[in-house]
């Protein structure tokens, strides 16, 4: 079994790596400071279960959830990860993902009550039906809490694998090639992103972001001009250095009419 344990706080992630060794003596455990890393590792080594702490800075465990939800690359043999919420909330706060998660575990640890999830885990391991509902469960979370929570900043990653934060304001528009996703912003970076579109479209269009293409989701405040292009179609041309362009389709030509008005 394949452990990660992602936790801003180094104590934390001793303490629990600690009790877990104990239940798991067999287990390879990995250890994330932040989100960002969290994926990074999901990214290279097949992770059989997350402890993922809620309340990490910029990424916290719910956004880390979902961006493995949304992300079948980041998938263990085509299945979602098993996904244990780590928080220091109550247990009447945390009802709200039980559900979702297979299990959450709350701070500080018991080491009864991580005995008790590791035999769902590993029960969970052992049925594909339990996986299955709870990945189903899982999707149907945090697509609601993540939403719920506007994004303010977004990682990218450089093509050195590098990983940096961007702020919304400083995105210019998002574009998809297949399951690629790539970011461009402001000052002239191209970082590849590990959100679907659609996942991005709910969660930046409270901040003056609109779909204008099945492949661009742009940044509106960048936007410098409308232009004709052809048979009724348009181009956006954005306030960048270059005056990118990008095609405004049909299918979102009204819908951004009502957004900024007639052009």
């Amino acid at each position: 079994m394949q452990i990660l344990l992602a936790d801003d706080e180094k104590p934390a992630r001793g303490e629990l790596r600690y009790l877990l060794e104990q239940l798991e003596e067999t287990a390879v455990f990995y250890e994330a400071r932040n989100g960002q890393e969290a994926l990074d590792i999901v990214a290279q080594q097949p992770v059989d279960v997350l402890f993922l702490d809620i309340n990490m800075p910029d990424l916290s465990g719910v956004a880390v959830a979902a961006a493995i939800v949304e992300n079948p690359a980041l998938w263990n043999a085509g299945r979602v990860p098993i996904i244990v919420f780590a928080t220091a909330y109550s247990t009447y706060a945390v009802r709200a993902f039980e559900l979702a998660a297979l299990d959450y575990v709350v701070k500080p640890y018991s080491e009864q009550r991580l005995a008790q999830t590791m035999v769902r885990v590993r029960q969970s391991l052992a049925t594909q039906a339990e996986r299955v509902e709870k990945q189903s469960a899982l999707k149907r979370y945090v697509e609601t809490a993540v939403s719920a929570t506007p994004l303010t900043k977004i990682w990218g990653e450089q093509e050195n694998k590098n990983s940096l934060l961007v702020d919304y304001a400083d995105i210019l528009w998002l574009e998809a090639d297949g399951k690629r996703v790539t970011m461009t912003t402001k000052a002239g970076q191209k970082l590849l992103l590990r959100y679907s579109v659609k996942g991005l479209e709910t969660r930046l269009t409270p901040h003056n972001f609109a779909r204008v293409h099945k492949a661009y989701l742009v940044n509106l405040n960048h936007v410098a001009e409308v232009v004709p292009w052809f048979s009724g179609t348009y181009l956006l041309r954005m306030a960048d250095a270059d005056r990118s362009e990008i095609p405004l389709s049909r299918q979102y030509s009204k819908q951004l009419k009502e957004l900024i008005g007639h052009f």
